[in-house]
């Protein structure tokens, strides 16, 4: 007896103190987290680092040549003859073509830094919604819960009554298919909200049986002030948009890069030279320079300069029809948000409580034998579809709220975005 009392202790204490270190995370936090943790954010962050390298790499000159040279006649027995030198050569850039390759280096960090603030963007939208829907299924499972504990009160009660003989059988059978159907979508509702929780931890670069508790609940927010959702403040946050508008500028410092390279590599050496005979023990030595220049007159990087332009060109019209795509949605959202705030204030709260005390009433007939179970089934539905559609409404527009946000370019954001403005460093070379 005594060793079961302390299996019991015991497990009593393992799960007071599972319990007291399950983590609860408020959307904020999980937002964080994302931000640092998640696995594919962590990848795209390394373009970053793998552009800093490109830049590294574009300022280097070219490695120095040496050239050794030795020739003997020793094979034909004539004269013995020698002939040594050594020399230096070192390739060289013309045209600028390192400043321009380190040009183009720079406008490839900014836009792997605009790719990963674009991610951030969206992963921070994702978590949101994902909170959103887990506290919508987290209110709709209290609903179920409230209606599977008034009809198997009233399950309890028809069965009473039918011993007595006040009810029919088919009263009962109502009243366990009203139970039945509360019961299946308690079970489909709780299968959705593990299905967010799944997707929060996969954000939030957690294993999946990692297990938090959600603190937050569902509830009407006020109106975000609408002056700050403009298209042309949205322009300047939307790091896709700014990505656009890098890729425009990058081709155009491509363009300078390869009209730099029509000039290619010029090569200047310095060389030491010594002839020596063996007959007449002469011994000649010489100093020499060397230049070797290549003439551009067939290969002018024609095609090259023409893809750069064409290049330029689809960078311009992606970001028109970027900036097109992101006004339709900033309209959207704010369309949504507006007509989604007034429905709210359309339902008062005394709405959800007179049809609560309707369903009430209604059972309270039923017991005096004032009407029948149809009309309780009814009124309980009732209430369940209006409370129901309130759930969804919050929802709604909090969904709407954060999708207007996330189109705004309004965001926690970890990666230092600049505008092109202020990166562009082509304007510092002649075009």
């Amino acid at each position: 007896m005594k060793k079961l009392l302390i299996v019991v202790v015991v497990l009593l204490v393992f799960a007071c103190v599972s319990a007291f270190a399950q983590q609860s995370l408020t959307p904020d936090a999980a937002v964080k987290i994302a931000l640092n943790d998640n696995r594919e954010l962590a990848a795209v962050r390394m373009r970053v680092e793998e552009a800093k390298a490109r830049l590294v790499q574009a300022g280097l000159l070219p490695n120095p040549e040496l050239e050794v040279e030795g020739k003997f006649d020793i094979a034909f027995k004539s004269e013995s003859k020698q002939t040594f030198s050594i020399g230096i050569v070192q390739p060289f850039s013309v045209g600028g073509r390192i400043a321009a390759q380190k040009d183009v280096a720079r406008f490839e960090i900014e836009r792997a830094i605009a790719e990963a603030a674009d991610l951030e963007r969206r992963i921070v939208g994702e978590v949101r919604r994902a909170f959103t829907e887990l506290f919508t299924a987290d209110e709709q499972i209290k609903l179920q819960e409230f209606l599977i504990g008034l009809n198997e009160e009233l399950l309890r009660a028809t069965k009473a009554a039918l011993v007595r003989g006040q009810v029919s059988e088919k009263d009962v059978n109502a009243t366990q298919i009203a139970l039945q159907q509360a019961r299946q979508r308690q079970k489909v509702l709780e299968t959705q909200r593990r299905s967010r929780l799944l997707e929060l931890n996969k954000l939030q670069g957690k294993p999946a049986e990692f297990d938090f508790i959600a603190a937050g609940r569902l509830e009407a927010q006020a109106l975000p002030e609408l002056s700050a959702f403009v298209l042309e403040k949205t322009l300047e946050r939307r790091p896709d948009y700014i990505a656009a508008q890098i890729d425009a500028a990058l081709a155009r410092s491509e363009q300078r890069l390869t009209k730099a390279e029509q000039f290619e590599t010029w090569r200047i050496g310095v060389g030491y030279e010594r002839d020596y005979g063996s007959q007449d023990n002469s011994l000649e030595q010489f100093i020499g320079l060397k230049l070797s220049i290549p003439l551009p007159l067939f290969d002018k990087k024609q095609g090259r300069i023409l893809e750069t332009l064409a290049k330029e060109e689809r960078a311009q019209k992606t970001a028109e029809a970027l900036r097109f795509q992101i006004s339709h949605e900033l309209a959207d959202a704010l369309n949504r948000v507006k007509s989604l705030a007034s429905l709210l204030e359309s339902y008062s709260p005394g709405i959800l409580k007179r049809a609560e005390s309707n369903v009430k009433l209604v059972e309270n007939g039923y017991r005096r034998g004032l009407t029948g179970i149809t009309e309780v089934i009814q009124s309980r539905q009732q209430f369940a579809e209006l409370k129901s559609s309130y759930i969804e409404l919050l929802a709604e527009y909090q969904r709407a709220v954060i999708d207007l946000e996330i189109a705004a370019g309004i965001f926690p954001g970890i990666a230092r975005l600049k505008l092109v403005k202020e990166v562009n460093y082509s304007e510092k070379i002649n075009k």
